[in-house]
């Protein structure tokens, strides 16, 4: 009976072993729970690029007006 016991418990251990391994490689592929993260991520990221496009702008347009007619090389 304690053999049995032992066996069933080494099973037990090996496949559970075995589903951790299986798992921890198929986990990052698997698509989220739910969207929202990774939608909040996308919009920011999409505002950030607009607010730099935007600073850019008003700077090339700041430099254009202000920009030196003569240059002195030293």
């Amino acid at each position: 009976m304690a053999t049995y016991m032992w066996r069933k418990y080494a099973d037990y251990v090996y496949t559970k072993w075995e589903k951790t391994i299986l798992w921890d490689m198929v986990e990052p592929f698997r698509r989220p729970k739910s969207f929202t993260p990774l939608v909040t991520i996308y919009v920011c990221a999409f505002y950030t690029g607009v607010i730099g496009a935007a600073i850019t702008e008003q700077l090339y347009k700041f430099w254009k007006l202000r920009a030196p007619t003569t240059v002195g090389v030293a």
